[in-house]
């Protein structure tokens, strides 16, 4: 695909979303594209193995007839010619940063970190296994891979030199081959004798995550979930606390109050947040915020007024 048609997907509010390099093609290099937008649209485009990132706002990629809801505190990946579609127009501009891979980077990085020198001595042109399970909606809670991402949007305004461009995709790379193995570990964990049956259940608990993702701030129950992965509720809690290390109630609080978090900084007041991610009782969100965070939601927005003065 060239430039001109990348740039059409995008329709940007401002007039040329930020393309760097400027004239990579996709597929064939590594690019990022950061842009701001009321309106978007795509249907069924199969890109690259990519990262899709939202800088400001919350946006939903159809994938697989599955809506995945991202905001400022996840990412998706999307592999190698997997369709994907989204059909967006908001009053407010939403900004997304994504990173397009070349076909086999990360493959290939991955391949290097596994392997003797000596075997990429002797091959440096060999081919590299895909690595499998990637492609879902995921948390950053170490902050690996939303921070550079950022980076590259806040500087593919401006010309970067080739080098440290080189070096952000070498690095995320190096992040996607850490996330691949701490997936391994989570459907090592999953409660099941057969390797088959491990994967079959750790595809439904990701979809039953993906789930609590796109209704945060609704009244989510246990048999809510448990449908929607169609798996019974013992099940489902049993496998998603052995894969995950929390219950999937646990990790629904955690996500609202990620999510409150980021909004009091945005801003919001102590109520706007609180009712925004689904909470009622203000005294509830205040004592979970403080245990969660160490600090209370009304001392956060005291930091952020000090820090604009």
């Amino acid at each position: 695909m060239n430039e001109d048609k990348v740039r059409v997907m995008t329709l940007p509010s401002r007039p040329v979303p930020h393309l760097f390099p400027e004239g990579s093609r996709m597929g064939q290099d590594n690019l990022v594209l950061h842009a701001s937008a009321k309106r978007h649209r795509v249907q069924d485009f199969p890109g690259p193995l990519s990262i899709k990132s939202v800088v400001r706002g919350q946006v939903t990629w159809i994938v697989d007839g599955t809506a995945l809801v991202v905001d400022t505190d996840t990412f998706l990946i999307l592999n190698d010619g997997q369709k994907y579609s989204m059909d967006m127009e908001v009053p407010r501009p939403m900004e997304t940063c994504c990173a397009f891979f070349q076909q086999g980077f990360v493959e290939r990085i991955a391949q290097d970190m596994t392997s003797s020198v000596q075997a990429s001595l002797d091959a440096p042109e060999r081919s590299a296994p895909s690595l499998c399970f990637l492609s879902r909606l995921h948390n950053d809670i170490k902050g690996k891979i939303l921070p550079r991402l950022r980076s590259l949007a806040a500087r593919c305004a401006v010309q970067l030199q080739p080098s440290s461009f080189e070096e952000d995709f070498l690095i995320l790379s190096h992040e996607l081959t850490g996330l691949h193995d701490e997936i391994a570990a989570q459907i090592a964990r999953v409660p099941a004798a057969r390797r088959s049956t491990q994967l079959e259940l750790f595809r439904r608990l990701q979809i039953a995550r993906e789930f609590l993702h796109g209704n945060a701030s609704e009244r989510v129950s246990l048999e809510d979930v448990a449908r929607e992965a169609c798996l019974s509720r013992y099940h489902l809690h049993r496998a998603f606390k052995s894969a995950f290390r929390q219950t999937p109630h646990a990790y629904l609080t955690a996500l609202r109050l990620s999510r409150a978090h980021t909004l009091l900084k945005s801003g919001c007041t102590v109520t706007e947040a609180s009712l925004e991610v689904g909470f009622t009782s203000m005294s509830a969100f205040s004592r979970l915020f403080r245990v969660h965070f160490g600090f209370s939601p009304s001392s956060q927005i005291r930091k952020i007024g000090q820090a604009a003065r």
